[in-house]
Order: structure tokens, then C-alpha cells, then sequence
């Protein structure tokens, strides 16, 4: 599947005439879809390919020197995770098996908001707690935080794309992402030594859990969405897009007009012995933002109100645990 293609070139400094064009092929593919890549994003292509080849450097390293910044217990979002150590399917209450992966995770960059407190719950502890880095590799860090920073850019500019598709105007969600507890991760899949079997995924059937993902996809296949007919279908983009879906809160904030679509990551046959790595940008509301339903006149609301934050570690707390 050749998600749409949607150029963003000149969306913040443009007429409402051209904001209004970009806004109406984001509504379609978010209302028909839930993925589309974007291209004429504006971000650096060698901030991108600096962060990807440190980060394949970081999967190279001896396992003792990754196991540095090993998670300090099961339920802490950041740093390494080994092989094995998650299971995507669980978030949507499926018994998956364990997903053929290692992972990097970092978290906000932004210190925690005013009101928050150590002695504060304990999810919310978690959400900002610090990352893990590895000391034999401070160069690591540099890479992922210039990466994140400009991913943390183009999720605002998206969300205002958001707004306008939505007709609630320029601006909306800034009062709700303003200091959002955003994530990314390294998701590296190893070469295998032989095919797996046939339920054995790369990542389990998932939808993500916030507002947006952003993905640099890379040559190798495996991205999989699923139709609305049930059936999956392979993801590709053009080169230098990125690709874009929505997250469960998005899904819930447009009251289902919207989809956050579920997807996977297969081991397609042939490739099983080719090692592949991507750097998703999980994009989220603030730790406090309620999530109430936008409802047209004459709509009822089909989800109760959540609390972000809340709502995030919940669901990636069930996926390790």
C-alpha cells in the first residue's frame, strides 16, 4: 500500500487558501486511512542520517556495552530493552508472543511541568523519568536529542495541520502539547539465523498509543497496516518522506472520525536474514491534557474523557509487564 503522499511546503507561511488544501488531503487520508508520509517537511536530511547510522552503530556495540543502558525494571519507558523483551500485541489485550526485537528508548528532552512532583503518581514519575545512555557511547545522545528536537517541530506543525483539518482553527491543540512527554525509539530487528514461525512478528499487531508517530521507514519491508476489510497490506513511501500515523488519543480527540489504524512489522519470506532498524516518534499530549471527544452538532461523544498521560503508560505498561 503507497500511503498518500501529502506535501507540507510552505503550510505554516502559506494563504488559508494552500493551508486549506493541505488540511483537506489530511483529512482524507486520516478519515480513510489513519497513515499518509509527508514530504516538504522542512527537516534536515543529515540530522535523519546522522541519527540512523549512530544508532546502528549503538546495535553493534557488544552486548554488555548496550546492556549499559539497560531499563532499570520492566515498567521504566526508557533506555534498552533486548531481544525479546516486549510484546506490542499485549497493549490491545492480545497474548502475542514476544516481539523479535531490541530496543532504545528515550524520553522528553523538556523538563517536567511545575506541578509535577517525586512524590507525584507513579506513572506520571515514570513519564519523566530520566534516560539511561550508554557511557561508552556519549555520541549516541548527541544524535538522538538533534533528532528528536526536529521531530518534536514537525509533530507542532502536524497538529496544527490537525486543527485545520478538523475546522477548529490555527492553533487549537497548542494549549494541549505545549509541554508534551514525547518519546522515540530505536527499533532494531537482528538478522535471524533461520525463518521464525509463522506467529513469531517483528512487532505484534498494535495501534500507537498518542497523538502521532512520525517513522523514518527504511528500504526493507515489513510495515504492514490493516484495512479496513481486515486484511494487511506492506507500507512504502517515497524516498526522503516520512511517514505519519495517528495514535489512539487523536482517534478518541476526533470522535472516531478519524482512525489510528493498526499495524505490524512481519518478517517477510526471504528476508529473514537481513537485520533492519527504525527510529519512530511517538508524539504525545501533555501529561494533564483531557482528551474529551469533538463532537459535530448533533454527535454524542463515543469515549469517555482520559487523561493523556494516564492513558499512555497504561497501555505501554501492559506491553512489558
Amino acid at each position: 500500500m503507497t500511503v498518500p503522499v501529502i506535501d507540507l511546503s510552505g503550510f505554516s507561511e502559506g494563504d488559508e487558501s494552500h493551508r486549506a488544501r493541505i488540511a483537506s488531503d489530511v483529512n482524507e487520508a486520516c478519515r480513510s486511512i489513519g497513515f499518509f508520509s509527508v514530504v516538504g517537511h522542512g527537516v534536515d536530511p543529515e540530522i535523519v542520517e546522522t541519527a540512523h547510522r549512530t544508532a546502528l552503530e549503538f546495535f553493534a556495540l557488544p552486548l554488555a556495552d548496550r546492556m549499559d543502558a539497560v531499563v532499570p525494571e520492566p515498567s521504566y519507558p526508557y533506555g534498552y530493552r533486548p531481544f525479546t523483551a516486549e510484546a506490542l500485541n499485549k497493549s490491545i489485550g492480545g497474548a502475542g508472543r514476544p516481539d523479535l526485537k531490541e530496543t532504545f528508548n528515550m524520553g522528553p528532552l523538556s523538563a517536567a511541568p511545575d506541578s509535577y512532583s517525586p512524590a507525584s503518581d507513579s506513572a506520571e514519575r515514570g513519564v519523566w523519568a530520566p534516560t539511561p545512555w550508554p557511557s561508552v557511547m556519549p555520541e549516541l545522545r548527541t544524535a538522538l536529542e538533534a533528532y528528536y528536537q526536529v521531530m518534536a517541530d514537525l509533530s507542532a506543525t502536524l497538529m496544527n495541520t490537525f486543527a485545520y483539518a478538523l475546522n477548529l482553527g490555527s492553533g487549537w491543540f497548542e494549549p494541549f502539547i505545549d509541554n508534551h512527554p514525547s518519546a522515540m525509539r530505536l527499533a532494531y530487528y537482528p538478522a535471524l539465523e533461520q525463518p521464525p514461525e509463522a506467529e513469531d512478528l517483528r512487532a505484534g499487531a498494535h495501534t500507537d498509543y498518542g497523538t502521532l508517530t512520525i517513522l523514518r521507514l527504511d528500504a526493507e519491508p515489513g510495515l504492514q497496516v490493516q484495512g479496513a476489510d481486515g486484511n494487511w497490506a506492506d507500507v512504502s513511501a517515497p524516498a526522503g518522506a516520512l511517514v505519519v500515523n495517528l495514535g489512539d488519543l487523536t482517534q478518541r480527540w476526533s470522535n472516531d472520525r478519524w482512525r489510528s489504524t493498526m499495524h505490524r512489522v512481519v518478517v517477510p519470506e526471504g528476508h529473514h536474514d537481513r537485520a533492519r532498524m527504525t527510529m519512530p516518534f511517538f508524539h504525545n499530549a501533555n501529561w494533564d491534557a483531557l482528551v474529551e471527544c469533538i463532537v459535530a452538532e448533533g454527535e454524542e461523544p463515543k469515549h469517555e474523557p482520559v487523561r493523556a498521560g494516564a492513558y499512555l503508560m497504561d497501555k505501554f505498561r501492559s506491553t512489558v509487564e
